[in-house]
């Protein structure tokens, strides 16, 4: 038999790019994401199959290869599969069902869903599907594909669910048909793998899709230290190029002595000059840990704060996880020790009202000016369908009147409307939130930027023309204007997007604002006459921002560099230095210079 595991339609009908962030909640960006979060659950299906049975397995991804509905068919028609197994999300089931019937229709293929949005709405997802799998879904989808009988399965709806797995019991996920390191998370500073030592999470916050469908019991599950060893030993003999690895699981830290453990195993191993980060819990930050996990090359740690508020807190059933009197001890320890930290907020949570959520505002100004958060996220707290949250939304008649399973991304979506607190002001609240970022950064990072700016950018003719191209926060914008006055002479122009034009209307380095409108950068949606306007000036330089020192996820910024011909195309890293990215027109010529 051919069986297709396929992660989800990469661009639905209205143009927008998916971030499938598998386990947590998806996303659309309009025009192009550089974002592409590694599928992981159907990767471990896809390599327990291809373990366990004869059959032709292939494993597709159409968001990692920005697929439309047309696009992803066509490969379908390629296969023409008896079998596909999709986990979908709400934000990516109108175009997953679309595809899948589709299939279904012209090849008979039988259907397996999963994910957040089946777990939830199993009856409506089964107008479509042939079987919804129920949380850890791997051995459920192969006891399918084996034939046997469906009511018995566990795990499969409306049966009880499955036992947590044995996570060891799996072989190391999918990289024959899709290259890992393929998958790259922008602010992942290195060319980092993502990877999974640990499933599961001892906490049960309201909003967590992981938490209430995919294991719906509080659970936390280490590998073995030596296959995670093993695993990046043999990512990176296949992958010269890697730089690191990414942690990207629930929570990589409950367990002190695992993190020591492996530590000291990837040390062991020699592979302590990678680089390794790890979405964490910080209040489970320990610093005997933290020292061990430093000398094997550990450099960022993620951490979910998400609220300063005691009172959204409980109503969000953080429970342990929000410790406000733990954060800056450790914070403090670890940047002693070297440690970048990348925290996460939310707006708008269960509890949330405008004072509560201003506290959250606050405290993120606060710890970005005084230098203990490098970088954040922050998210509307949108109630998955499943979740605790959308269920108490539900019950209290908090969604917005006409919302649609689109509108549940939380990428600047409000779908919540509280009696005293309503969408727009959330919405204002979340603006608020990260122009607060943005101010604290300037604060913490403006003395160095500036110095080594100044000392780097004489690679800037005095009498440059030069166009910025809007592709980072804003914080390092103002900061790269600002060394433009060290270069009194040049003519400095800026293209971004329409939401950010406010912020720099009438700055006195800014010749000319130009917008294109909404979205990433993208060379096949940029308007044609602005891009022979822009042509026409002349530019001696095009400065892009960056957050990585790969660039990966920018090449599509460097199309539309490219675009208006300019004489040179530089680079701003985020301590501020200038380096030339590449010579005009000569995509093979790109240099991916690394910052100190």
């Amino acid at each position: 038999m051919k069986i297709v595991v396929a992660n989800s339609v990469g661009v639905d009908v209205n143009g927008y790019h998916m971030v499938h962030v598998p386990s947590r909640w998806s996303l659309g960006i309009k025009n192009f994401t550089n974002c592409g979060y590694y599928p992981w659950q159907l990767a471990y299906t896809s390599s327990l199959l291809k373990r366990e049975t004869d059959h032709q397995i292939k494993f597709l991804d159409g968001v990692l290869n920005g697929w439309d509905f047309e696009t992803y068919f066509s490969r379908l028609k390629e296969i023409r599969p008896d079998w596909l197994i999709m986990e979908s999300s709400s934000r990516t089931i109108d175009e997953d069902l679309r595809l899948a019937s589709a299939a279904k229709k012209a090849f008979g293929t039988r259907l397996i869903f999963a994910g957040q949005h089946p777990m939830a709405e199993p009856e409506e997802v089964l107008q479509t599907a042939d079987y919804v799998c129920m949380g850890e879904y791997e051995y459920a989808a192969l006891e399918l594909i084996q034939e046997k009988d469906p009511q018995q399965i566990a795990g499969v709806y409306p049966n009880e669910r499955n036992d947590l797995l044995d996570i060891d019991s799996l072989p190391f996920p999918e990289d024959e048909d899709i290259k890992r390191i393929d998958y790259h998370e922008p602010n992942c500073r290195y060319r980092q793998i993502q990877m999974y030592a640990s499933r599961g999470c001892p906490r049960r916050c309201n909003f967590c899709a992981a938490a209430t469908l995919y294991y719906d019991e509080l659970n936390w599950r280490s590998r073995n230290v030596d296959d995670v060893v093993k695993e990046i030993r043999q990512l990176k003999e296949k992958y010269p190029e890697m730089e690191g690895v990414f942690f990207d699981e629930e929570v990589h830290n409950i367990k002190k002595s695992f993190n020591i453990a492996l530590a000291r195993a990837i040390s062991a191993a020699g592979l302590q000059d990678l680089k390794y980060e790890a979405l964490c819990e910080y209040v489970s930050l320990d610093e005997e840990a933290l020292v061990e996990m430093r000398k094997a090359g550990y450099y960022k740690i993620r951490f979910g704060i998400e609220t300063a508020s005691d009172v959204i807190a409980e109503k969000m059933t953080m429970g342990k996880k929000h410790a406000p009197e733990k954060l800056r001890p450790i914070l403090k320890f670890g940047k002693g020790i070297g440690f970048v930290f990348y925290a996460t907020f939310s707006l708008g949570g269960l509890g949330s009202t405008e004072k509560e959520d201003q506290k959250t505002v606050d405290m993120i100004y606060e710890l970005t000016r005084q230098g203990l958060l490098d970088e954040v996220q922050v998210s509307i707290n949108t109630p998955q369908p499943g979740t605790d949250f959308y269920n108490t939304c539900v019950e209290n008649s908090y969604l917005k009147t006409g919302t649609q399973w689109q509108d549940f991304d939380g990428n600047g979506h409000v779908v919540v409307d509280y009696p005293n607190y309503p969408a727009k002001d959330i919405q204002k609240m979340f603006n608020k939130a990260l122009d607060a970022f943005d101010r604290g950064k300037s604060k913490a990072s403006g003395s160095r930027f500036l110095t080594t700016a100044k000392a780097s950018s004489t690679i800037l003719p005095e009498n440059s023309r030069v166009l910025i191209l809007r592709s980072a926060r804003l914080w390092m914008l103002r900061l790269i204007l600002q060394t433009f006055n060290h270069r009194p002479h040049a003519t400095v122009d800026l293209l971004g997007q329409d939401a950010v034009m406010d912020d720099f209307h009438g700055n006195p380095r800014i010749n000319n604002l130009y917008t294109y409108g909404q979205g990433f950068f993208s060379a096949d949606t940029f308007p044609s006459q602005l891009a022979d306007q822009l042509r026409a000036n002349d530019y001696d330089i095009v400065l892009v921002p960056l957050a990585n020192n790969h660039l990966d996820g920018y090449q599509n910024v460097l199309d539309v560099a490219e675009l208006f011909h300019p004489k040179q195309i530089l680079g701003v890293y985020p301590e501020g230095d200038f380096k030339e990215l590449h010579s005009p027109f000569r995509k093979n010529r790109i240099v991916c210079n690394t910052a100190p």
